[in-house]
């Protein structure tokens, strides 16, 4: 069994530890960030989420699965770093104000970031203040607003309203996601696009940005990331 899918496995078991070592393994051997995540941390999150579905996994199990994902992701953060070239554009992106969910948020930003994108991440529980406030500062191409509670939703209309009141609206794209979250949402709240999971998410980063800055390339490295359905 090569490293890769030993950390699939480790995300599924929930061993941080493992899960952190094995990301080493995978990048002294050579695979790209963007594979390990979509080979190794987005399949062993898969799987955990079918056993949550089949009742064979329950809450502290999707914890620690979680928890390890984070580890994983957060190891991979220094070689991303380290791999200078031009931005393919700019995103603030932050989960909105009432939700402090982010595992999902982290995936997509992980995948952009390989993909050539500089990243703001203002983390989770965020104002639309502070939206505003970041999109004012920094100038992004994409603003990213997430979510996972239905109670929370709302918290993306407040957020694209107090960009219009404050005259940014037409300066920056606007892309949600999050499990409650449809196309008909995004729609009705002015939002550019949605993303239905990390794949989707990046690719949708990419069209709103038609290349970004930089062109779509970065590193050396063409996305191998397949469009939705593929």
């Amino acid at each position: 069994m090569g490293f890769i899918q030993q950390l699939e496995c480790a995300i599924v078991k929930g061993d941080i530890n493992r899960a952190t070592a094995l990301t080493g393994k995978c990048l002294r051997e050579g695979l790209h960030p963007s594979e390990i995540i979509e080979q190794g941390i987005l399949r062993g999150l898969e799987i955990v989420g079918e056993k949550w579905k089949t009742y064979e996994y329950f809450i502290p199990n999707v914890l620690v699965s979680a928890m390890a994902s984070k580890f994983s992701l957060n190891a991979l953060k220094p070689t991303l770093a380290t791999m200078n070239s031009r931005s393919a554009g700019k995103a603030v992106a932050g989960t909105v104000k009432g939700d402090v969910h982010d595992i999902g948020k982290k995936i997509v930003l992980m995948f952009m970031e390989a993909n050539g994108f500089e990243i703001i991440d203002l983390g989770i529980d965020v104002a639309p203040e502070l939206f505003v406030k970041a999109v004012k500062k920094e100038k992004p191409d994409l603003l990213l607003l997430s979510c996972l509670y239905t109670v929370t939703m709302h918290a993306m209309d407040d957020t694209i309203i107090a960009l219009k009141k404050a005259g940014l609206r037409s300066r920056v794209k606007v892309l949600v996601g999050g499990a409650p979250i449809t196309k008909t949402f995004a729609v009705s709240i002015g939002a550019g696009e949605f993303g239905m999971d990390a794949m989707d998410g990046i690719q949708k980063a990419k069209e709103l940005t038609a290349g970004g800055r930089g062109g779509r390339k970065k590193y050396g490295y063409e996305s191998r990331i397949p469009s939705p359905g593929v």
